[in-house]
């Protein structure tokens, strides 16, 4: 039993440092996870999963020696804990709505057709206050949900590693 306290108490200590490396490194990295089927789980773990992380911290933190005052003490602080994450969780999901999706491909890399320069479009959803935002830029897929990416120039690239992907008409804004 006391086997199993131990791994429960350090996966979810795991499982906190890993939501709160890619909660801060997520602005910093250019890597991107296409959130869809993959991102229900993520939404998922952040609603459910990293309050209940919290609460089983709980399973190595009580000891049997503590005094009354001590492990309440204890079960209030993981439980405030709990909230805080509960309240950081709604931060991060709300300040996601504005996100950048693939409008169109401009360009693929000749010998590699996994890195493209696309033109990246920023909305909010139904806000009809703001405009997008465009830019250019270079995506590399590492799979179909997760790629790199980096602000490019299109004048600036060599032109000989490059084939431009032509928009079909369907797909092109009206005049």
């Amino acid at each position: 039993m006391h086997v199993l306290k131990r791994l429960v108490f350090w996966t979810s200590i795991t499982a906190i440092v890993c939501w709160v490396i890619i909660a801060l490194f997520g602005k910093i990295i250019p890597l991107e996870l296409k959130i869809g089927k993959s991102g229900n789980f993520h939404q998922l773990f952040v609603f459910y999963g990293l309050q209940t992380a919290v609460m089983f911290t709980l399973t190595g933190t009580l000891k049997k020696t503590d005094n009354k005052k001590l492990l309440s003490g204890k079960i209030a602080l993981t439980v405030v804990t709990a909230f805080a994450a509960t309240f950081l969780a709604f931060i991060t999901v709300f300040s996601g709505m504005c996100s950048w999706s693939t409008e169109h491909t401009l360009f693929e890399q000749k010998d590699s057709p996994g890195t493209q320069i696309v033109l990246r479009r920023k909305g909010c959803g139904s806000d009809q206050k703001s405009y997008p935002v465009y830019k250019t830029s270079k995506v590399v897929y590492i799979t179909s949900d997760l790629f790199w990416i980096k602000d490019i120039d299109t004048s600036q690239i060599d032109k000989s590693l490059w084939k431009r992907v032509l928009i079909p008409v369907s797909e092109r804004a009206p005049r």
